[in-house]
């Protein structure tokens, strides 16, 4: 028997009452075609049963109004399949309230397209947790805008995979707070090339815990970058990371920063790099330190750098010098 929901319009649709909506047949809601179920408002979406909801079409699914999907219910999200999910426009997944989205269930999160992932919102992705983060495909990593990116807890990157850190863009990187840098593991740290290292932003950089950075990624820092690690940050440098620094960088430090040194520390830096301490930065430097200079480091210093020492520094240079 035909239903008389065929025979309605559009607009008689919409004003049909929540309840006469609870009340329709599995015929009645395959009788809705795409017209009329775009004419459905987010209250008559939410009236309809989860066993009728289950029979919506991928095309049926991307005639609902980006308004009433907001009335899906979450036991009507609870019963959408993959299917269903990989159906819905990115407008449609865009509009999902935070409490919708976060309702998805992981082959929901799976069933989604980087089309998709490119609209969600920062508060969607805020809801992801690290085993729902990663459900999604290095492309769909690519896929979050920078926007939606600033969003993901530092809890949800704790546990990155390795793939998915290297397929971060050099704009999404830039983003990257300092919390959430700090959550990602030294591994994941390390996929990051040159050219991504030097997008950190410098808020960011001011709160990274960089012991995490692997020597490759010391080595890329620009120059102004260096510099602007704070005291405290400097002084946490491991050896091999105070191995890894270029002269171009070392010629950014501060007084503060080599101020932090110790004898053995300034030992590591090679006798160029040495030369290369700017002469503000070199007064910074400690007499225990400076007693840590090879002959060949003590002799490599500039005039310059000599003329900026306090009489003591002076005198520790020549100790080294000598040998003191």
């Amino acid at each position: 028997m035909t239903s008389i929901i065929s025979s309605l319009s559009a607009a008689q649709i919409s004003k049909l009452s929540t309840s006469t909506i609870a009340s329709l047949t599995s015929a009645d809601v395959n009788a809705l075609d795409n017209t009329k179920i775009k004419a459905l408002s987010s209250s008559q979406i939410a009236a309809l049963s989860t066993a009728n909801i289950a029979l919506l079409d991928s095309e049926d699914m991307r005639a609902i109004s980006p308004s009433a999907v907001k009335g899906l219910t979450l036991n009507q999200l609870e019963v959408l399949s993959s299917g269903q999910v990989s159906s819905l426009s990115a407008a449609q997944v865009v509009a999902l309230y935070t409490s919708q989205f976060e309702a998805l269930g992981t082959s929901q999160i799976e069933a989604l397209t980087s089309a998709q992932v490119a609209g969600l919102t920062a508060a969607q992705v805020g809801t992801l947790d690290s085993a729902e983060l990663a459900l999604f495909s290095t492309s769909e990593i690519k896929a979050f805008s920078v926007t939606a990116l600033s969003g993901l807890s530092p809890a949800a990157l704790a546990n990155l995979a390795t793939a998915s850190a290297e397929a971060l863009t050099k704009a999404q990187i830039t983003v990257l707070s300092s919390g959430q840098l700090n959550a990602l593991s030294s591994d994941a740290l390390a996929t990051f090339s040159s050219d991504e290292i030097k997008a950190i932003s410098a808020k960011a950089l001011s709160g990274l815990n960089v012991s995490n950075l692997s020597t490759d990624n010391i080595a890329a820092l620009t120059k102004a970058q260096v510099g602007s690690l704070s005291s405290a940050q400097f002084a946490a440098l491991s050896t091999d990371q105070i191995e890894a620094l270029t002269s171009a960088q070392v010629a950014g430090l501060t007084a503060a920063q080599v101020g932090t040194l110790d004898s053995a520390e300034l030992g590591l830096f090679t006798t160029s790099e040495v030369t290369a301490f700017s002469a503000s930065a070199i007064a910074g430097l400690s007499t225990a330190a400076i007693g840590g200079l090879s002959t060949d480091q003590a002799r490599g210093l500039t005039a310059q750098q000599l003329q900026a020492m306090s009489n003591a520094q002076v005198e520790a240079v020549i100790a080294a010098y000598n040998g003191v």
